[in-house]
Order: C-alpha cells, then structure tokens, then sequence
C-alpha cells in the first residue's frame, strides 16, 4: 500500500513497525520524497519502503527475518539500507532522516534510552513515534532529553483517526509538554468515488469496503476539514481508496511554538575585566567606559530572556576563555564547555572555539584597533624638500648652473676690459659666492661692472626672491600640517611611532598568535621586544599616550573613544586615525554546541535586531568617533623636531668650516715650510756660488 512519509529523505525503522498504514500525507516534516509499501501475502512478512529517488534505510530491527525480508525489498527496489546510525556522516545529513518508533515493542524502552545517550534527541534528528490506543502512557519520556530542540511526534490512533502530537521538555527536571499538530482522517470509498466533496461519503457503507476497521469519522469532520485529497492504496491484494482529511495544522517552527520557557532560568555568563563595580552597573548607564562589551551583550540577553519568559541568572568570570597548552579552556568557554552557562558575552571568532561553541547571533558591534593622532608631516619627512616638487627643485638646479655659467663668462670678459677692487676677477670662487648670496638673498660685495653681466644677476635675484616668496608661505604650512603617510600596517612598522596595547588577555593571546610575517615583526619589534618589558598599558595610560603624540594604541574602540571625549581638548580629537590591525569580524554571542535553546535564541535575537531594539541599546552604550568642531583653532609652536632638518644642516655646515680651516691652516703651514726650505736652499747655493 502506497504511503506518503512526510517527505523524508531517510527512514530509520525502529524494531518491529506495523502502524504505517496510518501515515499519509501529514506534512509532519515538509519534505518530499519518501513512500512506504506494505507487501502483498499474509501481512507478516515484514515492511519495505520505497523511495522516490535513491536514498538510505537505516535499520535497527532484531528479528533477523524481518531484516532479511526489509533488506531484500529494499534491493529489489534500489535502495540502500544500513543497520547503524552511520553516526561518522555530518550533521546535515541527518536533517534529513526521520526515526520511527512503535510504543506496542516491548524492547522500544531500551532503543530509546540509548539513543537518548547518544545525543539522538538532539536538532538536527526528527523522531516519529507510533502509539496505539490502548497504550496511553508516556512515562517513559519524561526520563529523556527532549529538549525543545527535538522534533519529537507522537502519532496516537483515536478510532479511525490520528492525533499527531508534539512532546518537549523544557529542561531534564521539567514535565513533558505536549502539543497538538494536527488530526488525520482517513476514509475508505470505493474505486469509482471522487473525493471532490467529502460531504457526499456514505459513512455506513464503509464497513462493506472495509470490514475489518472501525470507522468513526462523520460528515460533519469531513467537513471541517483544511486539506483534502485521495489516496490509492493497496492492502491484502485489494485495490482502495482513501478520501483523507487534515485538520488544525500547526504549520510555524519549533523554536516560535516553543518560546514560553515557563520561567525555567537560563544563564549568562558575563566577562569583567576592568572593574568588580560593573556588577552593579550592568544597566544604569554608569561608568559606561568600563566593560562596555559586557553591558551592551546582558542587556540584549536580558530582553530576550524576558522575551522568552525566563528567569534570569548571571555568572561572572574574569576572561573569555583560551586553550592553554593541554587544550583546556578557562572562563567564559570552560562554562559553555560544562553546560553552566547558556550564553555568554560576545566574542571573537577564532577556529579553535568554533569547535567547542556555537556561536547564536551579532547582537552589538565593537572593535579592536590600532589609534593613533596623525604625527605631523614635519616627523616623518623632510618638510624642507616638499614645498616644490621634484621636476621644480631640478629647474631651479638648471637655472643655477646657467646663472653660474654666464656670469663666469661675463666676468671673464670684464677682467680682460680692466679690474675694480668690487668686481669679480673672474674665477669661479667669485662666481659661487655670488650664487650663493643671490640663493640665500643675503647679496655679495662683488658685482659685475658692465651691462651683460648685470643682467644676468637681475634675473637671478628677480627669480629667487618669487621662488624664495613661494618656499616660504608653503613652509609655514607645512611646518603644522598632518601627515597622512600612516594608514596601513605596513606603514607602522616602518614609521617612528611607538606601539603598545591594552593590558587584556585578548591582546596578549591574539597579538601573539598572529603567524603573519609583517605582524609578527611588529609585535617582536615594537610590542613586545625581547629583553624589554612588553608595551601593555591600561587604558588610562594608553589614551594619554596618543595624546601627547608619536604613539599607536591597540584598543577596544568603545572604552577608548569615551575617555578621549572626556579628556581631549576639541583641537586633539581631529586627527585621531585607526588601522585595522587583527582584521576580526564582529563578534558574535556564545552558546553551548548544539544547545538546547539554540534555535530559539537566533530568532528572539533577530527579532530584538530587526525591531530596531538592539540600535538603540548600541546607541546608548557606545560612542561614535570623536569629531572635532570645525572653528576651533589651536596655536601650535614650531619645535625642535619641525626645525630637526635645519638644525642639522647647521650642525654640517659648522663641521664643514672647521674641516676646511683645518685644511686651509695645513696648507698655510705646508706653503710657509716650502717658503723656507726654498729660501735656505737659495741661500745655500749662494754660498756656493760665492766659494
């Protein structure tokens, strides 16, 4: 006889099933796919199922002929067939598997507690478990974990009808909830007889179609119902036909049907690191700078938690939770990890705790990031050099040289006319003088005497002093302009600032962890250098030291920017920059792998998220980045470090002119030697000429 399964792609048979005649079209789990054929004879050899397309039995019967005829059906029809659970597969498989169960086995106790030790109750297993009427008691549940998670029915025969019940517990010590699905009626016509109104079945004349069922489905059910539509079966060798009737489908998910927790008291576990006072001020928007992360994830899980109807209990614990070199966990993850805790503070993702803990929703947004004010341009270049560009400084060395060149000519010309104690003679020492002079707009006392090559210096004096006009207005800018040559991680390494971090286990674990090469090296460079004390500050002192300048913090966004609102001057908030340093996605609130509550905490978070409840709790938490107020204006000193490249021109032009003095009294020296040597050998060949 045909039977469509609620559409399954997979059917593990429980013992000795006999009631599948009854399953017919109840959309108990919106899946297409799976019939059941009772073999034609006496009705004792066994049951098969075929399926639409090839798919997977799984068997777990322990009368040995009933498995060889099941196997047997089953190959006939190409179908595969499993005495295990085949547990090594991935968990989406199993979504797609339906376990049946029959009350009336006498062994179906012992099935049941072991698979509810294996975890079969869990999401993603869906269990349909037949009941006969005489069987009423479900005492054998309230010993497993049905959790409301679990996809558990129970099919209950009622005459010629089928009570399809959902059965949950809230938690191990809870009572069985038992929720009505739907009803099903099943009416046998004859083969000529439509099903188009079922209105017009004569009740009474189904006893000579069916003789050997009890029939107490009326016109009046017939009629209430919300689906209809007709079977063919096959039963004893006999063609039938079913005229069936769904009533009172319960269509919505689990999680939404289950979201009263009838007061049973689910547990936060909530991470404090910069204060024990954040314990009592979780929710009056006090000292909003300590453990900002903590206070903004209970006060979304506290709306849920009310959202569900449950009680509240917090725990408190000093770190998230990291594997120490025996692979266990402490803090936040050693609580989900012992099922004492059902969520927890948001955390980041890391592929060790992905495979330990769920992670349920994104309920608030943080970050962790390098800041920084942008150092003047005056600490990272030479601002000397950046007034003209490249191509202009190689024009004004072109237009020098020429100068030079002409005036060398010219004076060369003018010294054969006649000399002048003013004018140049004529050699090139003149001639750089001059061009010096003319550079520095400081003049010279020797000039040329004569038309052609005085206008060669009024040009050249003409040219500097504009060009001398525009260095210095481009100076003066310079000199207090922001420079915007550090936006990358790669720029850090390579700037003069100083790195440090906040004193957090997050910073210590993930800073260090980070195998990337460029990384690696700031943090043996610059964070952490060996044989120095590591540069982690509390947040006080790394706020300070992004004040005072030349100095990058890593820290989490919210607490840092409300202290640089508090005690920043407006001119200090405007050049605040960040560089993403771990490259995190936001973090996500913890739960226990596959927890009991999962599903249902996903949707109550999305609800909170697209009601715009969670904005606003963020809003009134966290702080945007500081902005400066565009009309303030600060006046700044030049210092030492803007003046550094003047100062050390200076340096090399004192040591140049005690190099050449130096030089320049050798050389007299030398000269006065030879001066003597010269003249005592004159006076000695004198002597010799006298003789």
């Amino acid at each position: 006889m045909d039977i469509w399964l609620a559409g399954a792609k997979e059917v593990l048979l429980i013992d000795d099933v006999n009631q599948l005649l009854f399953i017919d079209r109840l959309y108990l789990f919106e899946m297409d796919g799976i019939y059941s054929t009772e073999p034609r004879g006496n009705g004792n050899e066994g049951t098969a199922l075929h399926l639409q397309e090839s798919y997977t039995i799984h068997i777990l019967i322990e009368n040995s002929d009933d498995i060889k005829v099941l196997v047997d059906a089953s190959a006939k029809s190409g179908i595969r067939t499993a005495t295990t659970m085949e547990a090594s597969r991935s968990q989406y498989h199993f979504q797609e598997m339906v376990i049946l169960g029959d009350l009336s086995c006498p062994d179906i106790a012992v099935h049941l507690q072991y698979a509810n030790l294996q975890g079969y109750f869990k999401a993603p297993y869906r269990w349909m478990i037949l009941q006969d009427f005489s069987n009423d008691s479900l005492d054998i549940f309230e010993e497993l974990d049905i959790f409301p998670d679990s996809d558990l029915v129970i099919a209950k025969k009622i005459g010629s009808a089928y009570e399809i019940t959902e059965a949950y517990k809230i938690s191990s010590n809870s009572r069985l909830i038992q929720m009505t699905r739907q009803f099903w009626y099943g009416t046998p016509v004859s083969l000529t007889e439509n099903c188009v109104s079922e209105t017009d079945v004569d009740v009474n004349s189904l006893s000579q179609i069916e003789p050997d069922l009890s029939y107490e489905t009326n016109n009046a059910e017939m009629s209430n119902c919300t689906e209809n539509y007709e079977t063919n079966v096959m039963k004893n060798g006999r063609s039938l036909k079913y005229c069936n009737c769904i009533k009172n489908t319960d269509k919505r998910s689990l999680s939404v049907k289950r979201r009263d927790m009838k007061q049973h008291a689910l547990t936060m576990a909530l991470v404090i690191t910069d204060s024990n006072d954040t314990k009592n001020h979780l929710s009056d928007r006090l000292q909003l700078h300590q453990d900002s992360i903590t206070k903004m994830s209970y006060n979304v899980m506290k709306l849920c938690f009310e959202m569900l109807n449950a009680t509240e209990k917090v725990i408190f614990t000093h770190t998230w939770g990291y594997p120490d070199k025996n692979g266990r966990w402490q803090g936040l993850i050693d609580h989900l990890l012992r099922n004492e805790a059902d969520l927890g503070t948001i955390t980041i993702f890391t592929k060790e705790r992905m495979a330990y803990i769920d992670y349920i929703a994104m309920v608030g947004t943080t970050a962790v990031r390098f800041v920084f004010r942008e150092p003047p341009l005056s600490n990272v270049s030479n601002v000397f050099t950046l007034p003209f560009a490249r191509g202009v400084w190689l024009a004004i060395l072109v237009c020098l040289l020429a100068s030079a060149l002409f005036l060398y000519i010219t004076s060369k010309w003018e010294a054969t006319v006649g000399m002048h104690p003013l004018q140049l003679d004529g050699s090139w020492a003149d001639v750089l003088i001059l061009i010096t002079g003319a550079v520095l707009q400081q003049g010279c006392t020797l000039e040329p005497r004569y038309a052609a090559g005085r206008c060669v210096m009024l040009l050249l004096f003409l040219s500097l002093t504009i060009l001398y006009a525009a260095y210095s207005a481009n100076i003066v800018v310079l000199l207090r302009a922001p420079s915007s040559s550090i936006r990358t991680v790669q720029d850090l390494l390579n700037s003069p600032m100083a790195l440090g971090a906040s004193d957090f286990d997050y910073n210590k674990y993930f800073l260090r962890q980070l195998k990337d090469p460029l990384r690696k090296t700031i943090y043996e460079k610059k964070i952490a250098p060996k044989g120095k004390k590591p540069h982690f500050y509390n947040m006080s002192e790394g706020v300070e030291k992004i004040r005072k300048g030349l100095f990058a913090f890593h820290m989490e966004l919210n607490p840092g920017y409300r202290l640089i609102q508090e005690t920043y001057r407006e001119d200090e908030k405007c050049d605040l920059v960040e560089i993403n340093y771990i490259n995190e996605f936001d973090p996500w609130l913890p739960g226990q792998k596959r927890g009991p509550y999962k599903e249902i905490f996903k949707t109550s978070f999305m609800k909170i998220r697209e009601s715009g409840i969670q904005k606003a709790i963020h809003q009134r938490l966290n702080v945007p980045k500081p902005r400066c107020s565009g009309s303030v204006v600060a006046f700044s000193s030049v210092g030492v470090v803007d003046m550094y490249p003047a100062l050390i021109l200076t340096l090399y032009g004192f040591l140049a002119a005690v190099i050449v003095l130096m030089i320049e009294k050798c050389h007299y020296k030398l000269r006065t030697v030879r001066k003597k040597m010269k003249i005592k050998f004159d006076s000695h060949l004198d002597v010799r000429f006298k003789d």
